[in-house]
């Protein structure tokens, strides 16, 4: 999931480096999650809601669960929402493009396909209201679409 969000939003950086770095504090880093520090005996509270395997034994398979801490990571983290910045920073979306475009470029890039009618209604909807209340809605329509199933997981 991290270096998918990476990725999508053009921040994974994939050089070759000596030594681990932290995956969710405050400057975390943007290399593959492969790369990261985990600390044997205080693991990471976001890694245990992803069923990371404990490091200090052995595992013959990874478990597979869904809980309720996963989708609260994916709309509180500064991570995510970071990255959903950065992901629309990517797009160069500006206001002189139509809102299908924009909201075709989106999902082109999520999920790599266009989007439907329906999701274009209720996108237009969502926009509309997010600009009565001066808010930027490009963001959150990013985070939005990060943290749907379609994207999370594989069929």
């Amino acid at each position: 999931l991290r270096d998918s969000v990476l990725q999508l939003s053009g921040q994974l950086e994939t050089g070759l480096r000596s030594h681990a770095e932290d995956l969710w504090a405050d400057d975390y880093s943007r290399r593959r999650t492969v790369y990261g520090f985990v600390n044997r005996f205080n693991m990471d509270p976001t890694l245990r809601a992803f069923d990371f395997p404990a490091p200090t034994a052995t595992a013959e398979k990874r478990t597979e669960n869904i809980v309720p801490q996963q989708a609260l990571f994916t709309m509180n983290s500064p991570f995510i929402i970071d990255q959903s910045q950065a992901l629309i920073d990517d797009l160069q979306l500006s206001d002189g493009m139509a809102n299908e475009d924009s909201i075709n470029t989106i999902y082109q890039r999520i999920y790599k396909r266009p989007a439907t009618p329906a999701e274009h209604g209720r996108i237009q909807s969502f926009l509309d209201l997010m600009r009565k209340r001066n808010t930027d809605p490009w963001p959150l329509l990013a985070q939005s679409l990060l943290m749907s199933n379609e994207f999370l997981f594989v069929d």
